[in-house]
């Protein structure tokens, strides 16, 4: 640590040498006629920065007779970047264009460092305010579906989880992060994305493919990292929507969010809170089932069925983010959040859980707390990031049918993150800027499952509490990576060595110590102004660890469903490939963005999951390792359009293939086989347009493609009144979920305006065609859109609405 100090001692002393001190420079911001309020004023690649005020003005301190390299930067508008001789002539102005496609935000997920999204060496979604308020996204995971390569599906028609799919791999593939920090722990991942809402997120930034270098275990199929707010001007949101499927089933949702910011802005902060309503729904109340004897028999008259295809839910959310700005150099900033979900899905929803016939309930707390120092030097060539996040989960749980009392379960999660981030702009070599990214990481991950005890009616005794898992996970990480950055070609090289300690607390035996070490390359090369070529290669890996899928207990035949791990579990190991093409160009007056994209992930020694049972009749998971590899690969595409600042359309699509090398198993040992990925699509797409009608009116119309794919089916349910037996695989039919909202914004006083929405979601009830009923039946049998139609009403009234 002794060399650590020294090190970062020299670095500022040789940065600070010579430093003269500084004259103001005055500027302004506008774009045609108006004046850009709180516009991003960057020195230098961000060694100083400020903000324009709400008059478009700025004010910078600037060493004399020194050059400098300002950028200028606004979301809807292209970045404009002027070489200045600071002197005390004139004033500066810069005249910002529109950005028609919003393609110039700043991002931080693809070398762990702020910059231009058309700068970066791998290609980088974002999801923003426009796409979030185009339709009635109340969450996160509502957005994701807009990405090319990226696909939000329900997995289970009970508790109503979901998952993420980018490249077709399954959600447990993809690191999904919160400020940069890996908080989704293995506990939080199967609902944590529809417990964000949408009032505090900033943006989403998407990166596909292996990104293990820079942010740890899991990123094999790509990165998803959640921008939370950050208070930059003193601003106020309130707002609020109903939405109706029946007239009966309703979802309500309100928020509020401010940011506050001192006179001297050295303190700021960011308050948010939301609360959500939904009530269940039934995709089928006209079919009917019948009870089953022990042969396996239907008996007794029929019965309509009475379980939800749409959980409920109430999700309470509510945060701050407070910054103080000790001095130019040292900055502090602290966050806390909370979040209590609970939700309920199968029938007689107004019972306890265990007097209805099937039930999933899950009551799940969330609190997390971080704190960052950053350190800044002089001449902000050198910043220092440390930081510590901790969050705590507690779950109780219900799964189970046939009003069995031992459903009953408790799960608690604390994960804690601590580490330091050195980040140096090393100037300029071999003809290019230099960047070097250099850190070490600790996560500590500890989970605890239990079935909790009951009153055990045959043996007239309270049973006693029965732990099903108990695992500590302890990783102890450090990484660097380098960009070099030319005129046209840019070079990132990293690695990120890991050491991953499990302990597994219940069977000591199966103890695991392992490193994992994973390098990274992504190269970039302008053909032009406009045009430009990507390739990346990764390697990524998982450890043998409980994750957060396995955590979740479906119901599947009427009984609960654990996982277990196999004693000799290694860990999964992933290599990837990708080259990209896009171009963004300005023909006349329409603003033209194309990107073709090819992949190519391998997944070795990949888990697998069996169905098996235990000695005292439990279903169980049994995850084990799989001899056959998998292979993804694939195209994506994305074209935007916009002819003007009224009307833009922007698309996504891929085309892919995901199998097995050979053919594997699924359910129990005696079940089919199949060399498909199941629940993966070959194609999908999405399509949004929007349509500024007048300064106040606005249309927009999104849609989701979900091509065909192979879904699997447990039996034991009644598909149309008939009863399964047998184990299949279905060939769904191909869905489109189209949306369409209008909205209209007016002044409610000089400085707030008020916004109202009115639209439609899935206008042509695009679901599957048939589900099942019945206490026994699969529940994770879903596919397809999770919500029918659904017609829906918004109220916004905010200072900074646009």
């Amino acid at each position: 640590m002794r060399f650590y100090q020294l090190l970062l001692f020299l670095l500022i002393s040789l940065t600070a040498f010579g430093e003269k001190s500084p004259i103001k420079i005055k500027g302004h911001i506008t774009s045609g006629k108006e004046h850009i309020a709180f516009a991003s004023v960057s020195i230098n690649e961000g060694q100083l920065g400020t903000h324009s005020d709400d008059t478009g003005h700025f004010v910078l301190e600037l060493e004399k007779g020194k050059e400098y390299k300002i950028e200028i930067s606004m979301v809807g508008y292209q970045s404009i970047v002027k070489h200045i001789t600071a002197d005390k002539s004139g004033e500066l102005h810069f005249n910002l264009k529109k950005d028609l496609l919003e393609l110039n935000e700043v991002i931080v997920s693809s070398s762990r460092r702020a910059q231009n999204r058309k700068e970066t060496p791998a290609v980088v979604n974002v999801v923003g305010k426009e796409l979030f308020a185009s339709s009635n996204f109340k969450v996160a995971s509502e957005g994701l579906n807009f990405i090319s390569g990226s696909r939000v599906e329900n997995t289970c028609g009970n508790c109503g989880a979901t998952q993420l799919r980018l490249n077709g791999l399954e959600g447990p593939y993809t690191q999904i992060l919160i400020d940069s920090r890996p908080l989704f722990n293995g506990l939080i991942g199967v609902y944590g994305l529809e417990q964000i809402p949408v009032s505090m997120v900033e943006q989403v930034e998407v990166v596909r493919g292996g990104g293990s270098v820079l942010y740890g275990a899991n990123a094999i199929g790509g990165t998803v990292n959640i921008l939370t707010k950050s208070p930059e001007f003193n601003a106020f949101e309130v707002g609020s929507s109903f939405s109706t499927i029946d007239g009966k089933s309703n979802d309500y949702n309100v928020y509020f969010n401010s940011s506050l910011i001192s006179n001297n802005e050295k303190t700021s902060a960011y308050i948010y809170g939301s609360f959500r309503q939904r009530d269940a729904w039934n995709a089928n109340p006209e079919d009917v089932y019948y009870l089953i004897d022990e042969d396996g028999n239907p008996y007794g008259n029929p019965i309509k069925d009475d379980f939800s295809e749409l959980t409920a839910l109430s999700t309470y959310s509510f945060g701050s983010k407070i910054y103080q700005k000790l001095n130019e150099q040292h900055k502090l900033s602290l966050d806390l959040k909370y979040t209590k979900d609970e939700r309920r899905g199968g029938n007689k929803l107004d019972l306890e859980p265990h007097e209805a016939d099937l039930t999933e309930t899950i009551d799940m707390h969330i609190g997390s707390a971080s704190l960052e120092h950053d350190w800044f030097s002089t001449n902000k060539k050198i910043h220092l990031n440390n930081y510590f996040s901790t969050q705590y989960v507690h779950r109780d749980s219900y799964y189970g049918a046939h009003q069995t009392p031992d459903g009953y379960g408790l799960t608690t999660g604390s994960t804690i993150v601590g580490g330091s981030q050195l980040n140096l702009d090393l100037g300029e070599f071999f003809g290019g800027e230099n960047f070097f990214v250099a850190g070490m990481e600790y996560i500590h991950d500890q989970i605890n499952d239990k079935k909790l005890s009951y009153f055990d009616e045959e043996e007239n005794r309270q049973t006693d509490d029965v732990t099903i898992s108990d695992q500590v996970s302890n990783t102890y990480a450090v990484f660097a990576q380098n960009e070099w950055k030319a005129d046209r070609l840019s070079v990132l090289l990293g690695a990120r060595l890991d050491y991953v300690d499990i302990k597994d607390l219940q069977n000591p035996e199966n103890n695991k110590s392992l490193p994992a070490f994973n390098p990274r390359v992504n190269m970039k090369y302008k053909l032009s102004e406009d045009m430009q070529i990507r390739a990346g290669f990764a390697t990524g890996f998982r450890a043998p660890q409980m994750f957060s899928e396995d955590l979740h207990i479906e119901v599947s035949s009427g009984q609960g469903v654990r996982t277990i791990l196999d004693p000799n579990l290694e860990a999964e190991n992933s290599i990837s490939f990708n080259l990209a093409w896009d171009l963004d160009k300005t023909i006349g007056g329409t603003q033209v963005y194309l990107l073709t994209e090819g992949f190519h992930t391998r997944i070795k020694n990949r888990f697998d999951n069996q169905f098996d049972y235990m000695e005292d009749g439990t279903l169980i998971l049994f995850k084990r390792n799989s001899t056959s590899d998998a292979v993804v690969e694939g195209f994506n595409f994305e074209a935007k359009v916009a002819p003007s600042e009224f009307f833009n359309v922007q698309g996504a699509y891929t085309i892919q293939s995901s199998s097995y090398e050979e053919e594997n198993q699924w359910g129990d040992e005696d079940s089919s086989t199949s060399k498909f990925i199941l629940r993966t699509p070959n194609q999908y797409g999405s399509i949004t347009t929007n349509y500024n009608i007048s300064n106040q009116w606005t249309a927009s119309l999104t849609g989701v493609y979900t091509g065909k794919m192979y879904a699997p089916y447990i039996p034991g349910g009644f598909i149309d009144g008939e009863l399964t037996t047998e184990e299949t695989l279905i060939e769904t039919e191909s869905f489109f979920d189209l949306g369409f909202k209008v909205s209209y914004i007016t002044k409610l006083t000089k400085d707030t305006k008020i916004q109202l929405g009115l639209g439609v979601n899935n206008i042509f009830n695009q679901m599957q065609e048939s589900f099942v009923s019945g206490i026994d039946k699969d529940a994770a049998f879903v596919y397809g859109p999770i919500t029918p139609r659904m017609f829906y009403f918004d109220i916004k009234i905010g200072n900074l609405l646009q």
